[in-house]
């Protein structure tokens, strides 16, 4: 008797990109990896390995060890600036290469694990993905000259892990129409926009109305420029300086870096120099980290319901979408709309 065969089709997905986007992508906190330690990572549809070595330099390999295939991320040990394997004890260095075999004199000269170009900095280890595994051509700035003695270093507010796209977490900064409908801020306007190739830039005022106690101190409605700086699609660093009954400026990072093809996982941090005096910048702080927080939310409710249209009917109040998305072109190995 013949069982009737079910046709399976493949759902649809949400956004019509042919890739991942090639760039700097975060996949850790330097803070919560010590030297010695050994973590599991899955990104970009891949199974990864995350340790940091006994001199404290984080690699990022391919999880999987090239004898058997062991994953090195469950039970894998540092040893020295390498890796040893929990299944065979094989050893691998910085590079991945095999120098150990413990119960062999001879090693195998194909025994060679996939490494990945990986920097630590503003507190994140960021880790550069390219599909056709080309190396880094650009490099994601150091944020610290931004940060004073006496402010407040960056530090993560919270994690989410959303079905969305890097592209698209990264365009709604330069989507000045949303803006205008955002609860804590009015009459968005464009000021200058700036794509150069791996670096876009978007200078936007708005009329920000701060949540109380904080609007006692700063005022109702106060003018407030932000710049976005977006070093390729997983990376963008905001400056927001406030003119109204004090001056002053917070900083906010936002990291998307893709799970698979539906899902990435998004951080957000927030950074603030000093302003007047120390307990006035930890009270303006809290505050303002918790509204930032609020809207963010919001925006990636937003992202987490949406589809990606490749062809859309532009008007004259969207800003600069169009020419965002012709800049993000450059960061797919080949057409991502095809």
């Amino acid at each position: 008797m013949k069982l009737a065969q079910k046709k399976l089709t493949k759902k649809k997905s949400r956004f019509s990109f042919t890739s991942f986007p090639n760039g700097w992508f975060c996949v850790g906190c330097s803070n919560e990896l010590k030297p010695g330690e050994v973590k599991p990572l899955h990104y970009f549809g891949k199974d990864l390995v995350l340790f940091r070595t006994e001199s404290g330099t984080p690699y990022v390999f391919d999880a999987y060890c090239p004898h058997v295939g062991a994953h090195l991320g469950y039970g894998g040990k540092v040893k020295g600036e390498g890796i040893q394997c929990p299944f065979h004890g094989w050893c691998f260095d910085s590079n991945g290469k095999c120098t150990d075999v413990p119960y062999s004199n001879k090693l195998p000269p194909t025994a060679q694990i996939g490494k990945w170009s990986v920097s630590e900095l503003n507190g994140m280890i960021m880790l550069y993905y390219h599909s056709q595994k080309k190396p880094p051509t650009w490099e994601i700035p150091d944020l610290s000259k931004y940060i004073d003695n006496e402010g407040v270093p960056f530090r993560r507010i919270k994690q989410w892990k959303l079905c969305t796209h890097p592209q698209e977490v990264c365009e709604h900064s330069y989507d000045i129409g949303h803006i205008n409908v955002h609860a804590q801020a009015s009459h968005a306007k464009s000021e200058d926009v700036e794509f150069n190739g791996p670096i876009a830039v978007h200078r936007f005022s708005t009329q920000y109305r701060p949540p109380i106690p904080a609007a006692w101190i700063i005022g109702e409605q106060v003018n407030l420029l932000s710049e976005v700086r977006s070093y390729g699609l997983g990376f963008s660093f905001i400056i927001h300086s406030l003119n109204g009954k004090i001056k002053g400026r917070w900083l906010n990072i936002v990291l998307a870096t893709p799970i698979d093809e539906e899902h990435s996982e998004i951080h957000l941090l927030f950074g603030m120099p000093k302003v007047f005096n120390k307990l006035l910048t930890r009270a303006l702080e809290a505050l303002l980290r918790k509204d930032l927080e609020r809207g963010f939310e919001l925006s990636l409710s937003l992202l987490r319901d949406k589809i990606h249209r490749s062809h859309v009917p532009f008007c004259d109040g969207d800003g600069s979408i169009a020419q965002f998305r012709q800049w993000s072109h450059q960061f797919y190995s080949e057409d991502p709309y095809k």
